[in-house]
């Protein structure tokens, strides 16, 4: 039979363990790109090696927080563990698994866009290498918005809590971990797109490279509104005496949040990426695609919006 001191110690390697799924995936994708890209382009190999190891050691990011978060639950854990204990424990853990599996993977594909673009232009490396620096820096924030909700819901874990105060905080994980995925493939897509359309036409690099600095920031927006559901979830009052219709409603406003932020993100991801491959094939019409590309994430970002709205609405019903 499952006991809670079980389910702490299984929360307990999660992160790590997602956390090195991920990287190595990621790891994998991105070291094989640039052997790809080297063969193809000897000229570009000293650029190439230099790429890789900047881009790996950003990819490693995710799996070193998942490794801290890891080693603190594991020696600050404490001497009873109650069932809404080891239930925290577990959102905490999966929350910051899988948020750092999903950087990584994301963070791998502009590394191989970026050695695809190097080996088609050489001689632009430092160019193509700042851009990819940007991408994968933005990337970083899925992972640390988890960490830091994470450090909250561990300050809120105490011997008293009751089950309800453990499902509240499984929602609250629940909101970031879909607010993650969300934004790490529009990330990937975007970031991909922007790092080969470099390669395409270096000429468009100015242009592409502020194109890509208001994306990613737009691209991020659903992981900000899942915050801040995940905020009010964790310091949300509670009553015992409505346990199941409180839990319920709890974890139903994270999953709508979360849903939002998953197809929100995604879809923006696709439209900025193909503009970004629109301005490299034609530059001239830069202003156009730049004004079309906000007023399309306009109408997407509405769907984050909306969701917001019916998830602060069932919070309120719920700690009603």
């Amino acid at each position: 039979m499952i006991s809670p001191e079980f389910l702490h110690y299984l929360a307990t390697i999660i992160p790590l363990t997602f956390g090195v799924i991920g990287g190595g995936l990621g790891q994998g994708i991105a070291g094989l790109s640039v052997l790809h890209a080297m063969e193809r382009q000897p000229t570009g190999n000293t650029s190439n090696f230099r790429a890789m190891v900047i881009g790996l050691a950003l990819i490693e990011s995710g799996i070193i927080i998942a490794l801290v978060m890891t080693l603190l639950m594991l020696f600050t854990a404490l001497h009873e563990i109650t069932w809404p204990m080891a239930l925290s424990e577990l959102g905490i853990g999966s929350v910051i698994g899988i948020a750092a599996a999903s950087i990584s993977i994301a963070s791998s594909f502009i590394v191989k866009a970026s050695s695809s673009s190097i080996a088609r232009q050489p001689f632009f490396a430092q160019k193509i290498i700042s851009m990819m620096l940007l991408a994968q820096s933005i990337i970083e924030a899925p992972v640390i918005f988890a960490f830091i909700v994470a450090l909250l819901i561990r300050s809120e874990i105490h011997n008293t809590m009751t089950m309800l105060d453990g499902v509240k905080n499984v929602a609250a994980c629940l909101a970031i971990i879909f607010g993650c995925i969300g934004p790490s493939i529009g990330q990937a897509i975007f970031g991909h797109a922007a790092c080969c359309s470099i390669g395409l036409n270096k000429k468009t690099y100015n242009k592409i490279f502020s194109f890509t600095l208001l994306n990613q920031a737009v691209i991020e927006t659903p992981l900000i509104f899942c915050l801040l559901i995940s905020l009010i979830l964790i310091y949300t009052p509670l009553f015992d005496d409505q346990a199941i219709f409180q839990g319920s409603i709890l974890l139903t406003s994270a999953l709508t949040i979360g849903f939002g932020a998953l197809g929100t993100a995604t879809g923006l991801g696709y439209t900025a990426s193909k503009s970004c491959y629109q301005i490299a094939y034609d530059p001239e019409n830069y202003s156009l695609i730049f004004r079309m590309t906000l007023i399309i994430h306009a109408f997407i970002e509405s769907s984050i919006i909306y969701a917001m709205i019916i998830a602060l609405l069932l919070i309120m019903k719920g700690g009603s």
